[in-house]
């Protein structure tokens, strides 16, 4: 297993589309599941009761300030092809995927649904939080279950469509 290489004092200028120039003062990036129970490990240890977020493309970001604590960032990538029927296509993404080259891989291996949704700044695990939507299409329609780590317990967790709590541009990943 690789270890985790926290960052500190780390620019955000690549991490928010705004291009403002602030600081974490710590930043781990990941690639794995066990690297982000590592991540949280450290956290725990280190910056407890300290800010801790966790980012996307930074596409909704605006820091005005450095930013006081830890931030995460997934860098998992990776498609996986679980089941294919003639109507139906079963696929794992990882969360640190940009979106608009999910969408883009989708449509060159003929998985036809993610089109409306192209074009949409940020990583794949954003649009499960954000409920990400155009054109009369919701990222909700499309996602089946949602992988996480609850972050006060390092405990894997796995939540249907239905436990996500959908509605336009929500979930309660954006709350709980």
């Amino acid at each position: 297993m690789n270890e985790i290489k926290p960052q500190l004092h780390y620019s955000l200028l690549a991490h928010n589309t705004f291009g403002i120039q602030a600081h974490a003062d710590c930043f781990i990036q990941y690639t794995s599941v066990e690297q982000l129970l590592q991540a949280i490990a450290c956290y725990r240890e280190h910056y407890a009761g300290r800010p801790l977020l966790h980012i996307g493309g930074g596409s909704n970001l605006l820091f005005m300030q450095d930013f006081p604590g830890v931030i995460l960032h997934s860098a998992i990538e990776g498609v996986e092809l679980l089941s294919q029927e003639e109507e139906q296509v079963l696929v794992r993404v990882g969360a640190g995927m940009n979106w608009d080259s999910w969408v883009e891989y989708s449509l060159s291996q003929g998985w036809y649904g993610l089109e409306n949704l192209s074009l949409i700044p940020g990583e794949v695990g954003a649009s499960a939080v954000q409920n990400i939507g155009a054109y009369g299409m919701e990222a909700k329609d499309l996602i089946v279950k949602v992988e996480t780590v609850e972050v006060a317990t390092g405990e894997l967790r796995i939540f249907n469509n239905e436990e996500c709590g959908y509605a336009y541009r929500e979930s309660i990943f954006k709350h709980s």
